[in-house]
């Protein structure tokens, strides 16, 4: 009995098993008579035969649709990325600290007390966000905040009202002992400290020892590296013949900046690193001595005079320097004094906090008035520079800043794999993080001239398949000839940047540009209108140029100005009249 029920069994799974592979096979024979997406790169140097159809739809490496009339050079193809969108994409993975960096860093926190570290980095980020909470004119006026504006208004209407209160939706929770404050319109009020839970925080900048430099290496310096190498790294794309000798790093910490450039471009022999703090300057001498040799003439300063020499590079990196200066007339001067020396490329990265991306804004403001005032031809040193500028990223123009005055800021993203030491300091259990941050690349001279529009003369060849196949360095799979990365420089010039995650929906996607007229817009693209840009917007990332054009367009309004009085007028007005200010917004 027992062997008749185990033969019928096994006949059973013999069964199962073949009607499973039955079904891939036929799933898989439907999937091969479709379209085939595949990589330029995954090309197979062998010659297809197109003679025979059958042979031709076993051929997983090319992108066609099926059609009874072949044509080696018609046909309609979409490829997976073209190298437009691979020459603008921004958006890079997880960045992993190299392990020499590592062992320099647990090094230099070797003798730290892990307690005191804790509590030296809750006094940090205390200072962070003392200076990045407190919101410019113009932000944290949403929807949200009318309606319990208005909800106030109806609440004094009906009686039931005390002339002690006043909530808004950024107001937070009353500590004991502490009256309801009333917030100036426009801006937010101070939150509470980490290190001091039951006071509230004042725009303070701390003085780095010893023990803050630690905490600092130990907890911000795997996030300011993964930055400096994601926006260096878009430098030596977007411009390929850039090859910096000399680099002069302001505000340069651990030397965060310097790892990242030679992981970058291998062209480096001079750095100037220029830090306040004698601690943190010690801190980075340490550090090199703990890292492999190479040769590098570097020199560690504490203080940048007008007229110092040996300080003009190529490349002028400021690094979540600027939004710790104490006024906005500092600021001015210290980038004018950073333009001054620099030959060809400043690069302004900071926090991407609202405080810290109103500063980087404002500095590259300032710095196209610089060039806009000067002459023909400056002298930076004994070498003659030309004078004009122009904005490499992440701006497609020389326009305002479009987020100025508006309820949002520009600010970008990044991961970054936390080492152990980085866990332990933050007591965090996750090992990745995701670093917010502003930046601004200007160089010296023009912009390239736009060539949208402009009939090219130059020969534009078209091949066959099988040629293109042959040499898939030069074509695309379409037959088309491949442009080179002088063209793909020039043109992603003009290329709006996504300036927000991609919206993905059913048959469309959405995404919010800055476009080169200076205005931030939501464009859709749909399978319908073009299968090509539908495609590439759902694989675009938040800060990549985007070269399709969109089937429709419309104005954010999220990002129009909001009118009303300037930060100095609203400081003197009195409290009635904030007060009137405030309920007089629908």
């Amino acid at each position: 009995m027992w062997a008749v029920r185990r033969a019928v069994l096994r006949n059973a799974a013999v069964w199962s098993r073949s009607a499973v592979r039955v079904h891939s096979m036929r799933f898989s024979t439907s999937r091969m008579r479709g379209l085939k997406q595949v990589p330029d790169s995954a090309w197979t140097p062998y010659k297809p035969d197109y003679e025979d159809h059958d042979d031709y739809e076993k051929h997983e490496d090319l992108d066609y649709e099926k059609d009874d009339d072949f044509d080696d050079y018609n046909f309609d193809v979409i490829l997976r990325g073209t190298d437009e969108v691979r020459f603008g994409r921004k958006h890079m993975g997880l960045v992993v600290l190299p392990q020499p960096i590592v062992d320099a860093i647990a090094a230099c926190i070797s003798e730290t007390n892990g307690h005191t570290m804790r509590h030296d980095y809750l006094r940090l980020v205390d200072a962070h966000r003392s200076s990045s909470e407190i919101t410019p004119k113009g932000k944290g006026r949403g929807q949200k905040t009318r309606r319990l504006l208005r909800d106030e208004r109806e609440r004094l209407e009906r009686g039931n009202w005390d002339s002690r209160e006043v909530i808004d939706m950024k107001m937070p929770r009353a500590l004991p002992g502490e009256r309801v404050q009333i917030v100036i319109p426009g801006e937010r009020p101070a939150p509470a400290s980490l290190v001091y839970p039951k006071t509230r925080l004042k725009p303070h900048v701390i003085e780095y020892g010893p023990a803050e430099a630690a905490a600092y290496v130990a907890a911000f310096a795997p996030g300011t590296y993964a930055v400096a190498f994601n926006v260096l790294s878009e430098l030596a794309m977007r411009v390929p013949g850039f090859k910096p000798s000399s680099i002069l790093d302001f505000g340069c910490g651990p030397g965060s900046a310097l790892w990242a450039a030679q992981d970058v471009w291998s062209s480096v022999q001079k750095y100037v690193g220029i830090d306040s703090s004698e601690a943190m300057i010690d801190c980075a001498k340490r550090m090199f001595d703990e890292m492999p040799e190479r040769q590098l003439d570097r020199e560690l300063l504490r203080y940048l005079a007008p007229d110092q020499p040996n300080t003009h590079a190529d490349l002028v990196i400021s690094s979540f320097t600027l939004s710790e200066l104490p006024s906005d007339a500092v600021r001015q001067t210290t980038v004018e004094m950073l333009w001054n020396n620099t030959r060809d490329t400043l690069v302004l990265i900071d926090r991407g906090a609202p405080n810290p991306a109103r500063v980087v804004s404002e500095a590259r403001d300032y710095l196209i008035k610089l060039a806009s005032e000067s002459n023909s031809t400056v002298k930076v040193g004994s070498i003659g520079v030309p004078s004009g500028i122009h904005t490499v990223a992440p701006f497609p123009n020389e326009l305002d800043d479009p987020s100025n005055n508006t309820p949002a800021w520009f600010q970008f993203v990044q991961r970054v794999q936390r080492p152990m030491f980085t866990m332990r300091t933050k007591h965090s259990k996750s090992n990745a993080e995701v670093v917010h941050y502003s930046y601004v690349i200007m160089r010296r001279g023009e912009r390239p001239p736009d060539s949208r529009g402009v009939l090219d003369t130059t020969p534009y060849s078209y091949v066959s398949v099988r040629e293109a196949q042959n040499r898939p360095e030069k074509y695309l799979p379409d037959g088309t000839q491949r442009k080179t990365m002088e063209q793909l420089a020039r043109e992603a010039y003009y290329w709006p940047r996504i300036i927000m995650q991609p919206i993905k929906r059913k048959g469309h996607v959405v995404t919010d540009v800055c476009t080169v007229d200076g205005k931030i817009e939501r464009w859709t693209f749909t399978k319908t209108h073009d299968k090509q840009a539908y495609r590439d917007a759902r694989k675009a990332s938040w800060g990549d140029l985007f070269p399709h054009l969109p089937k429709s367009s419309i104005e954010r309004s999220h990002f129009t100005p909001v009118e009303g009085p300037t930060p100095e007028e609203l400081k003197k007005m009195n409290r009635k009249q904030r007060r009137s200010l405030m309920y007089s917004d629908d």
